[in-house]
């Protein structure tokens, strides 16, 4: 199931919800109750380490993507 991010614009409060594709999006604030929740851009390049701080995960290397089909890139 999609994780989904929310933000409420009365309050700020900022949360993620499981639910179905094809689930209606989550319109009632968990914090304040109000119907001011929209959703918002996904932070899913993000991941947590042992420590608890946050680090982007690394883009792959052009080879991984594809990009020396031909040889062509210099990294082969």
């Amino acid at each position: 199931m999609p994780l989904y991010d929310y933000k409420c614009d009365a309050c700020a409060t900022r949360f993620e919800v499981n639910h179905p594709m094809a689930a209606p999006p989550v319109r009632v604030c968990p914090e304040c109750g109000e119907h001011k929740v929209r959703k918002i851009l996904s932070t899913g390049g993000i991941q947590i380490r042992s420590s608890g701080s946050r680090q982007s995960a690394p883009p792959p290397p052009a080879c991984a993507t594809g990009g020396c089909a031909g040889g062509m890139c210099g990294m082969g």
